[in-house]
């Protein structure tokens, strides 16, 4: 009898574990929704948008060991800036350190040679959400 399932070694569970090629786009959206959430000063969404983003970086760090450091690094380093200026729901504050975590991540790309990616803040803000804070 022929079973409908396949299995998988570990190796190849791994395989398709998503990178950076699949986790990026989605942390793109996530910033640009956090950065325009910060603009509407929605800081409710802001956070939740920053924490997504630190989840796929995490989940980034996890499944490729080769940017694990750099990851890391840049979550530890550069999200701090950005959650502290949440915190004080000051987006002068916030959009100095959003300009610097999209600088270094930029640099990164360059770091591994992919000096093409060059991720900027889209000109407008995302059309699927109500940016509009809730009281």
């Amino acid at each position: 009898m022929t079973s409908d399932r396949r299995v998988f070694t570990l190796e190849e569970l791994a395989g398709l574990q998503p990178g950076l090629g699949r986790l990026m786009p989605e942390i793109g959206a996530r910033a640009w929704k956090l950065y325009y959430a910060a603009k509407a000063e929605n800081w409710p969404l802001a956070t939740f948008q920053l924490n997504e983003m630190r989840g796929l970086f995490l989940t980034a760090a996890f499944t490729r060991p080769k940017y694990e450091k750099d990851l890391k690094e840049y979550v530890d380093g550069v999200f701090a800036a950005v959650k502290t200026a949440i915190l004080h729901k000051d987006f002068q504050e916030f959009e100095t350190a959003f300009n610097e975590a999209v600088k270094v991540g930029n640099d990164f790309h360059d770091t591994y040679d992919k000096p093409y990616i060059q991720w900027k803040v889209p000109a407008m803000p995302p059309p699927d959400l109500d940016l509009t804070p809730r009281s």
